[in-house]
């Protein structure tokens, strides 16, 4: 696993992020007797001005789909992604219908696209592993941040570890860059050009409803 840049706390985040997110949903749900689960792992992330990705909220659980369901509702309430990015193929044919469903239902609107299915694990963090080494993704500092430890633990595993689930989320996050819009720099406000002397000129910076007028000796 490449390294990644830690930031102290949210609060260091960039102000004028993009935001964006990924999801990897468990198939299996939770039975008594059965085999333990995959974890259901929502990513929240913010691309800059400079094209680097921030790692800003996080969401796992071994949990029933409905769970799943109702912490992405909250997630993208809360930060209002522009897209939210899962896997086609199978799971989303499972799943996708009742999330769309409840989405419609709490008024909870987000552009949800579905990546082609990859079998190859390697191949799916491709993107995400190259933007480490360039530098270009930041973590909270997973002393401070429970989630944040937890998914820099299962890049660092990955692919040995038990659990592959927050990387498969990097991967989809990685995956769908080329369909992501850096943020754009504050414009800075142009001061128009005025003509000495003229009606502009003299009312400018003035209530428009009533203008002061200047007089000159």
């Amino acid at each position: 696993m490449s390294i990644v840049k830690l930031y102290d706390n949210l609060d260091a985040l960039p102000s004028n992020l993009r935001i964006y997110g990924a999801t990897d949903w468990a198939t299996m749900e939770v039975q008594a007797g059965k085999r333990e689960p995959d974890f259901t792992e929502h990513g929240v992330w913010g691309l800059d001005t400079d094209g680097d990705l921030w790692a800003v909220d996080w969401w796992y659980a071994q949990k029933e789909t409905d769970v799943g369901t109702d912490h992405f509702i909250r997630l993208a309430r809360m930060h209002k992604p522009i897209r939210w990015f899962n896997e086609g193929g199978t799971i989303d044919k499972a799943i996708g219908p009742s999330v769309r469903k409840e989405m419609r239902r709490k008024r909870t609107y987000v552009t949800i696209t579905s990546l082609p299915s990859i079998e190859d694990k390697a191949i799916k963090l491709q993107s995400f592993h190259a933007m480490c080494s360039a530098g270009a993704v930041h973590f909270p500092d997973p002393r401070v941040c429970r989630w944040s430890e937890h998914v820099i633990e299962s890049l660092v595993k990955f692919p040995a570890g038990r659990w592959d689930d927050a990387a498969d989320v990097c991967g989809l996050i990685g995956r769908g860059l080329d369909q992501m819009v850096d943020a754009k720099l504050p414009q800075a406000k142009e001061t128009p050009m005025l003509i000495p002397y003229t009606e502009k000129w003299l009312t400018y910076n003035e209530r428009p409803d009533k203008p002061k007028l200047r007089f000159f000796p």
